[in-house]
């Protein structure tokens, strides 16, 4: 079945799927998101597919969320733009947990914003060592969503949450194993092989086993993981009609340090 924003591809029980807009740095649409929820829809029916494998085509994993159609939106005065977005995001993500099959992300270059939450909510992640994990909801104004910060909480712990999600620190592939945040660190020529291997491996465990595992580490990991997610899309319909918001994104956009210097009443 063809996609306009991804690429799917399943053969030998193992399902990939990749981002394809490498124009945009596989920046994450509402096209986008509608496309990889219908194909893990797709993945979840289907009983040949054992592991699925999350990948993004060209230079970088993902950009995070795509900000020319954020200012869309903006121009348009249809705040709902964002609203949209983030209940869509919220939506992939209930798919990757509750998908009964184990789901890799191999990663490389950037995984800015959304597209950490992506990478984060997959049971597993390969790390090209290029990987840079970015968290910059804040520079444009808005809050974390996708769950992301429901599960780098679960790796990372309450002091370093706070300060990766206020400060917008970078985090490096080596750092970002050394703190759990992924499975393996490789080069990126070996990604590929690396995460080709870890799929075949789960492919041949047993099927139920690995289903109830799944539904075991949601249980006791996850289990407000709904509630955050109906949470963001009501913070996010607040910030989308503040000015900070506009002004996170026109300053984005022109290259620019943002002046927030507005405290609202939301």
């Amino acid at each position: 079945m063809d996609f306009e924003n991804i690429i799917f591809k399943a053969r030998d029980k193992i399902a990939t799927i990749t981002l394809n807009s490498p124009r945009n740095f596989n920046a994450i649409t509402e096209e986008l998101l509608a496309d990889l929820g219908n194909v893990l829809d797709i993945c979840m029916d289907d009983d040949g597919v054992r592991v699925i494998v999350i990948r993004g085509e060209g230079r970088v994993f993902c950009s995070g969320a795509d900000i020319r159609a954020l200012k869309k939106g903006i121009d348009d005065k249809d705040n709902q733009k964002l609203v949209r977005i983030v209940r869509a995001a919220g939506s992939v993500g209930r798919k990757i947990r509750t998908i009964r099959k184990p789901v890799i992300a191999s990663l490389h270059g950037a995984v800015a914003a959304t597209g950490c939450a992506l990478a984060l909510l997959c049971d597993f992640r390969v790390a090209a060592d290029d990987v840079l994990f970015i968290e910059a909801f804040l520079n444009i104004g808005l809050i974390p969503d996708m769950g992301y910060t429901y599960a780098l909480g679960r790796y990372v712990g309450f002091g370093r949450l706070t300060e990766y999600l206020m400060l917008s620190k970078l985090l490096p592939a080596d750092k970002a194993y050394e703190m759990g945040l992924v499975n393996v660190v490789t080069t990126k020529e070996n990604l590929q092989a690396e995460t080709t291997a870890l799929a075949k491996k789960l492919a041949v465990l047993p099927y139920d086993a690995i289903a109830l595992t799944k539904t075991l580490i949601n249980q006791t990991v996850f289990p407000g993981f709904d509630q955050c997610i109906d949470r963001e899309a009501k913070y996010q319909d607040l910030l989308s009609r503040s000015d900070n918001y506009t002004e996170g994104v026109d300053a984005f956009l022109d290259k620019r340090p943002a002046a927030f210097n507005k405290k609202e009443d939301l």
